[in-house]
Parts: structure tokens; C-alpha cells; sequence
């Protein structure tokens, strides 16, 4: 393993490290807000809830007890328990399983500290779901711990099915990017440019599905 690869694994491995402690800063929790959409993909629940300051995306397991907190147009609160939180309504909560909406999140959390004013790795997957819009890339995305996703070596990545998507998804590898500002967070490079990662997924479980 060379220097730079150390760097990498021990940043990785600092920022992962009490993560359902220290997911977010101030903000994380506030008022009620709305889910505004619901849309089921293989075996999760995108789901997007609104205030009066924004949208954010969160990933929740399908099961009943998810879908009754994540009903259209009900008022929930998204709360900072668990690693990626939690979707609460009235005496019900629904532990997320990923995160959307990365700038989010990476607002939420102090800048890392690195070496590269663009730090890089490299990431290796495999196409485990596919649709009209979306991707999900299942493998190892070593810098999704500096948005405090703790599951980096066997995560999905959530990319949009474009274009510019396409090698990378093709390649089943390629350098994975970290900006600390802007609208890229985590992107996956190629000769035809950034494909963005839009949300981080941990793989789902038996005790997802009847809960």
C-alpha cells in the first residue's frame, strides 16, 4: 500500500468513527416537515420531506412500519438517532438506511482534514439495480466516510442513469472524488467527465423487511 493509499484508509477510518454520534451539527433536527414524495426502488423508500428552507432526500427500508411514517403529505420530524437519522410520526420512527441530499449532509459536518484540496480514491462496484432514472452501484466507496456513511466497504451508490454516467457504470470502477464545497460532493470521474452520487445506501437486511 503506498503513502497515499495509508492517508486515505486512515482519514477514512478517523471519520467513520462514532458516526451515529457526530452524523451532523446543529440543524440536524427542527421543525415538523412534510413528506412531499414516495417513491419505492428495490426494496427502499426515496423519499423526499420539505420545510420552509428546503428539500431533503433520505432512503428509508420498505416495510410497513416506513411507509406508514413516510405517507404523502403527512407532517413527520427527521430526528439525528441512528447513523443516517430517523423519520418520526407521532409514536412511530423509521430508522433510515442512506442518505440523499449530500450537500446536506456535508453542511452538517466539520470540513475533514486532508492532504488534497480534492481528495481521491479508488472506488470498485457492481450494477445491482437498474431503472429509467436511477443506478445503484453496490462495492467500495472509500471516501463516503467524511459524510459520515459508515458502511464503505459494502455500500450502494445511487447514481442517475445519464449519460455521463455510463462508463463509470460500465467500468464496474473509477476514481471516486471528494469536494468540500459547490454542487459536487461525491462524484465518480471518467474520461467523459463527473458522474454525481447521488445518495449512499447501506445494503439492506432480513430485519428491514417486517419492521
Amino acid at each position: 500500500m503506498t503513502r497515499a493509499q495509508l492517508v486515505v484508509a486512515g482519514l477514512v477510518l478517523c471519520t467513520g468513527c462514532g458516526a451515529a454520534k457526530n452524523a451532523l451539527q446543529n440543524g440536524f433536527s427542527g421543525p415538523e416537515r412534510i413528506v412531499a414524495s414516495v417513491v419505492e426502488i428495490d426494496g427502499y423508500l426515496d423519499t423526499q420531506i420539505e420545510d420552509s428552507k428546503g428539500t431533503v432526500r433520505t432512503f428509508l427500508p420498505d416495510n410497513p412500519t416506513c411507509r406508514d411514517v413516510a405517507k404523502p403529505g403527512a407532517a413527520v420530524r427527521f430526528d439525528r438517532a441512528g447513523a443516517y437519522g430517523t423519520l418520526n410520526r407521532g409514536d412511530q420512527s423509521c430508522l433510515a438506511a442512506g442518505i440523499g441530499s449530500l450537500a446536506w449532509w456535508r453542511s452538517k459536518r466539520p470540513r475533514p482534514n486532508t492532504a488534497s484540496p480534492v481528495p481521491s480514491a479508488m472506488a470498485s462496484y457492481r450494477t445491482v439495480y437498474r431503472d429509467e432514472s436511477l443506478v445503484f452501484l453496490r462495492g467500495n466507496f472509500p471516501l463516503a466516510g467524511l459524510l459520515g456513511f459508515t458502511a464503505m466497504g459494502d455500500g450502494i451508490a445511487v447514481v442517475p442513469n445519464s449519460p455521463l454516467c455510463q462508463r463509470p457504470i460500465r467500468q464496474g470502477s473509477s476514481t471516486l472524488e471528494y469536494f468540500y464545497g459547490g454542487r459536487n460532493v461525491l462524484t465518480l470521474s471518467s474520461s467523459d467527465g463527473r458522474c454525481e452520487i447521488q445518495g449512499l445506501l447501506r445494503p439492506l437486511t432480513e430485519s428491514d423487511v417486517g419492521t
